[in-house]
C-alpha cells in the first residue's frame, strides 16, 4: 500500500463514520424529518451527499455542500440539539471537501458559496458525542 492509498483509505473511513451517525436518532434533532421543519432541507442535502458518495457519483456533491452551508446560514440553530447537528454537518461538509479535493479528480467547489474554512479545513473526525 502506498502512502497515497493509505491516506485515501483513512479518509474514506472517516466518510463512512460520518455516514453511520448523520441520520441516527441521537444526532438528528426532533421533528427534522417532517417536511415543515426548517431543518428538513438540510437533512435532505446531507442525505443527497451521502447517496452520491455511495453511488460514487462525485460531480454533484459540491453543489449540495454549498446548498447545505447556505441553508445553515439562512436558518441558524434555535436549539442546543440543532446547534450540535449543525456542528456535525459542518465537520462532515469540511471532510467531504477535503476528501474530494484530495482524492477525486475534477471536484470543483464554488468558493463564493463555500467558505474557505470549509474548503481548507482539512481532515475531520466524527465528534465523540456523536459516535455510536
Amino acid at each position: 500500500m502506498t502512502a497515497a492509498t493509505g491516506k485515501f483509505e483513512s479518509s474514506m473511513e472517516v466518510v463512512r463514520a460520518f455516514h453511520t451517525v448523520l441520520n441516527s436518532a441521537s444526532t438528528v434533532p426532533e421533528h427534522t424529518f417532517r417536511r415543515n421543519s426548517t431543518a428538513y432541507p438540510l437533512v435532505c442535502y446531507v442525505n443527497n451527499i451521502t447517496g452520491l458518495f455511495l453511488s460514487e457519483s462525485f460531480d454533484p456533491i459540491p453543489i449540495f455542500v454549498a446548498r447545505a452551508i447556505e441553508h445553515m446560514a439562512e436558518f441558524p440553530p434555535h436549539t442546543e440539539r440543532l446547534k450540535r447537528y449543525h456542528q456535525l454537518v459542518t465537520s462532515y461538509l469540511t471532510h467531504t471537501a477535503y476528501h474530494l479535493t484530495n482524492f477525486v479528480a475534477g471536484a470543483v467547489f464554488d468558493s463564493d458559496r463555500v467558505p474557505a474554512v470549509v474548503l481548507h479545513g482539512g481532515c475531520q473526525q466524527v465528534p465523540s458525542w456523536a459516535q455510536r
